[in-house]
């Protein structure tokens, strides 16, 4: 077996597809994100991930970043070992892919574990009420890297606050929803944010009746068999916090798809 560092452009690419007689674990999703890497810079040479080539030419791992250099169509350089035997082919190609752990992890940022999630719910908050200019607006991992990069500090205040509210609240809500609607609150009002989730959280002081109610709602749900959908709970989130922010009070929390769209924060 021969390793070296080569460029491979897409009309390599397209030939070593081409080679192929086993189109197995073509994923539209992950080579399509891959592209998107590469066409905006953020895609990396030195990974230790090789692109695989049996001695009659398959292409025993590499599909999906093939598929996307052909895509993006600029040359990559890849890492090329040649020469594996064929009898590796059915057992090559099988492991998962990075997920936004994993990149977070590797590119060295603290508490990797929550950050990827708290951020990407934040990004589906806002996809939410902003559908008609977030239509597609999918982050790939690199992305939400970069997006961490942009304010550090920023997100790593709010892991520390939503790991105290999770713990708070006795684990009732994920920390990715406890931080996505922390960091959604802070960018409107940074004191009133803080409030809300100290009262909805830790049940201290609560003064608004609405939060009582949701609390409440929340705990009977997280004891119940009978679950409601992220995308209702994420509502009734955001309404009680509207309340809160108006001064208001409900006697019911609801939401009724059919008529009513996706709040948006005030």
């Amino acid at each position: 077996m021969e390793i070296r560092k080569e460029l491979i452009t897409p009309e390599m690419a397209k030939k070593l597809l081409e080679m192929n007689d086993n189109n197995r674990r073509i994923r539209p999703l992950r080579y399509s994100r891959y592209a998107k890497d590469m066409k905006e810079g953020r895609w990396l040479d030195d990974t230790a991930e090789m692109i695989k080539i049996t001695k009659s030419g398959k292409l025993a791992d590499g599909q999906n970043r093939m598929m996307a250099v052909v895509i993006a169509n600029i040359p990559i350089f890849f890492h090329v070992a040649y020469g594996l035997e064929d009898s590796v082919f059915p057992v090559l190609d099988t492991g998962a892919s990075r997920n936004a752990t994993d990149v977070f992890k590797i590119a060295g940022v603290k508490n990797d574990s929550q950050i990827p999630s708290i951020i990407n719910t934040f990004n589906i908050l806002k996809t939410s009420y902003q559908r008609s200019q977030q239509i597609n607006k999918t982050l790939t991992n690199a992305e939400l890297l970069d997006q961490y990069n942009l304010e550090p500090e920023f997100w790593q205040f709010v892991f520390r606050k939503t790991a105290s509210w999770y713990d708070g609240f006795s684990k009732i809500v994920p920390m990715s929803t406890i931080g996505g609607m922390f960091a959604t609150f802070y960018h409107i009002h940074k004191e009133d944010a803080v409030d809300f989730m100290d009262q909805l959280c830790k049940g201290i002081n609560v003064q608004n009746p609405s939060i009582e109610l949701l609390r409440k709602r929340l705990i009977q749900e997280k004891l119940s068999n009978k679950k409601t959908t992220v995308t209702f709970r994420n509502v009734l989130i955001i309404k009680v916090w509207n309340f809160y922010r108006n001064n208001q009070s409900v006697k019911t929390l609801k939401f009724i798809p059919e008529t009513e769209s996706f709040p948006k924060p005030i």
